[in-house]
């Protein structure tokens, strides 16, 4: 029985297949993830974290000194061009609209969608499509998937700083493995094959924070919500990775998809800033929508980009005669 080999058939199919798993076990029997011990440890959202930082550990395990120019670059023009359109975004919507925004669509939900991305996916997807600076760049857009890149946005007017905190927490992990596997290329080796076995407890965990359900509740905003993600943000994504960093384009995809952290930052942001509060729980539930559709709809898409423009993983070698 070839699983792996029908798991393989899914774009980014060795996180994203364990996600819709957990996804569906937490939809309908939610409790199965919550017996304790290491089920719940292992595959529930209590390990995210965790398995998030052996992630990051792995992937710069596998970086070179002589790739970090390459691997901030492309990282880095991903995460600021995110960032840029997140504000401008939400400044419009706020300038035009006030906070309310329009159609049911708030400012916090503009500004979420906009300002927050999956690593897991990405790295899902990089695992199949890109080249080791790709993967290294996870490192790099892994520092906007916390809740407080979307506060930070809307708080600039009142003053909010920046959560420095969640950056030293991304960065500790990504540069132990970096120092560690440039020092000794036997840990780089040790640890080249792991990260396909973390993202599949990657995606596990992640999974069990998703409520499939949450499809049923499709409405007009959900509907403007996607539009906009999937037919306004990602192609400015997607031309940025074409146009700045002359790469395909498969990247900028992958790392736009919505993050799990999205459905958490509402009431993050409605605890710090008293104004959204009122919008918690229409934002909570709209992103929970949006975000089950990115984790099935983006792979798909990253997949139709790379047979179009191409990707960066080494085509496989032909076996010897």
């Amino acid at each position: 029985m070839d699983i792996l080999g029908k798991v393989n058939k899914v774009p980014g199919g060795i996180m994203v297949v364990p996600m819709l798993i957990t996804a569906v076990i937490n939809t309908f029997a939610p409790g199965a993830l919550k017996i304790g011990g290491p089920v719940t440890g292992a595959f529930s959202g209590y390990g995210a974290m965790a398995f998030i930082g052996a992630l990051l550990f792995t992937a710069g395990s596998q970086a070179k000194y002589s790739d970090l120019r390459l691997i901030c670059s492309r990282g880095g023009v991903l995460v600021v061009v995110r960032l840029l359109v997140a504000y401008i975004g939400s400044w419009l919507t706020i300038k035009f609209f006030g906070l309310d925004g329009f159609c049911g669509v708030s400012a916090m939900a503009i500004t979420i969608l906009l300002a927050n991305c999956n690593p897991g996916v990405y790295m899902g997807l990089m695992q199949s499509y890109g080249d080791n600076v790709d993967k290294a760049a996870m490192g790099i857009i892994n520092l906007i998937a916390v809740p407080a890149t979307p506060l930070v946005i809307l708080g600039i007017a009142d003053g909010t700083g920046f959560d420095y905190m969640s950056a030293v927490s991304t960065l500790v992990p990504f540069t132990l493995g970096l120092v560690l596997a440039n020092a000794d290329e036997k840990i780089r080796k040790m640890f080249s094959t792991a990260t396909p076995v973390v993202l599949m407890f990657v995606g596990a965990c992640l999974g069990a924070s998703i409520n499939m359900k949450a499809i049923a509740n499709v409405g007009v905003a959900e509907v403007i919500l996607i539009a906009i993600h999937v037919f306004v943000f990602l192609p400015i994504m997607i031309a940025a990775d074409k146009i700045i960093l002359r790469r395909p384009g498969y990247a900028a995809v992958a790392a736009t998809c919505l993050g799990g952290f999205a459905v958490v930052a509402p009431r993050f942001i409605g605890e710090s800033l008293p104004q959204y509060a009122p919008y918690v729980e229409t934002v909570t539930a709209q992103m929970a929508v949006v975000l089950v559709v990115s984790i099935i709809v983006y792979p798909y898409i990253t997949k139709w980009i790379v047979s179009k423009f191409g990707s960066g993983a080494q085509p496989a070698q032909p076996a010897a005669k």
